[in-house]
């Protein structure tokens, strides 16, 4: 074996030895090279002719000391690189990290999954659904017309022509209750809703929100109230006084805004609710028959609800901005450790 031909293989070995950051792994990566370039070379020996022995004997003993040295000299660098690494290593690994704080739900995923309880109980079936949904979900199976604001690119983020991120989870839901043969339909939708808003203390673009529609022959206005109150007073005790509102939305009709008396000061009238004692908090009312005509439901009675999980985190705990709830600040998580 030529002088050139043993270092070829030497750099070979040097490349390879290079990329390893473990000891056991350099002596496996020069035990399998051994065993594929020198031991051949030990076979070629026992059959070499006796003039071509001594030469090829002198190549085999180079090789076999190129390749031990160069792999201590790798292993010499990693535990010298494992030393810089940790230059103190006198700790127990099994101790928590100074630096690590302990985590905590947010306030909206608190206040998600008491909303959440409640509606399972009531047999009621949970999705998120997708963020991105057709503009034909989002308006057009909801009953909202071709020149209602909400449409204007000005109020909603539109992907394109045809999807958008949604604009309320009612998108959701008219497409999961859609061509539903049951008799009995419970859905709840929650999730991150869009809108073109200014960031403010009370406003932001995006936020979460919890839809409800019930459909089932029969439901009249009495079963949308005590479905509403029952929630409300499982959320903020049983001393919450409702009520409900005229109002417009073009998927429900009639529509109402439901107001709840100020819990904090029950009713007398305070700067929170500006002395009105009451606080405006979701949207509700019967199902429009061209909702259900879209989803292709044969029953001729349902009910719904719309309201943001943030509005009724920042009522529950005092929270006076919205922004609160999305900074990830500690200083705000840490009031909500159990």
């Amino acid at each position: 074996m030529q002088a050139a031909e043993i270092n070829k293989l030497v750099d070979d070995l040097s490349r390879q030895l290079k990329d390893i950051k473990n000891e056991k792994l350099a002596i496996e990566c020069r035990n399998i090279f051994t065993k594929k370039h020198l031991a051949p070379l030990y076979d070629e020996l026992k059959i070499a002719s006796n003039d071509k022995k001594k030469e090829l004997g002198i190549s085999i003993n180079l090789l076999k000391n190129k390749i031990l040295e160069i792999t201590e000299e790798r292993i010499q660098q990693i535990k010298s690189e494992l030393e810089s690494a940790n230059h103190v290593i006198n700790y127990d690994i099994y101790l928590n990290a100074a630096d690590l704080k302990k985590g905590t739900l947010t306030p909206l995923s608190m206040m998600a999954n008491e909303v959440i309880s409640f509606f399972k109980k009531m047999n009621f079936r949970i999705e998120s659904g997708d963020e991105v949904v057709r503009s034909l979900d989002n308006f057009d199976k909801l009953n909202i017309s071709k020149d209602h604001p909400a449409r204007q690119g000005n109020d909603s983020f539109y992907i394109d022509e045809d999807y958008m991120l949604r604009t309320h989870c009612t998108a959701t839901t008219a497409k999961v209750i859609a061509n539903n043969n049951s008799k009995d339909i419970r859905v709840l939708s929650f999730g991150n809703v869009y809108r073109k808003d200014d960031d403010d203390a009370t406003h932001s673009h995006q936020f979460n929100q919890i839809d409800i529609v019930w459909v089932k022959e029969g439901l009249s206005l009495q079963n949308l109230k005590w479905l509403v109150h029952e929630m409300l007073k499982y959320i903020f005790g049983s001393k919450v006084e409702t009520r409900f509102r005229l109002s417009y939305f073009p998927f429900t009709e009639p529509s109402f805004e439901v107001d709840m008396t100020c819990p904090y000061c029950e009713g007398k009238g305070c700067p929170i609710c500006k002395q009105t004692g009451w606080i405006e908090l979701l949207g509700a009312g019967m199902l429009h028959a061209n909702v259900l005509k879209a989803a292709n439901i044969n029953i001729k009675t349902g009910l719904a609800a719309g309201f943001g999980i943030d509005r009724l985190a920042m009522i529950k705990y005092g929270i006076k901005d919205i922004r609160d709830l999305y900074s990830n600040d500690f200083r705000v998580l840490n009031q909500f450790k159990k």
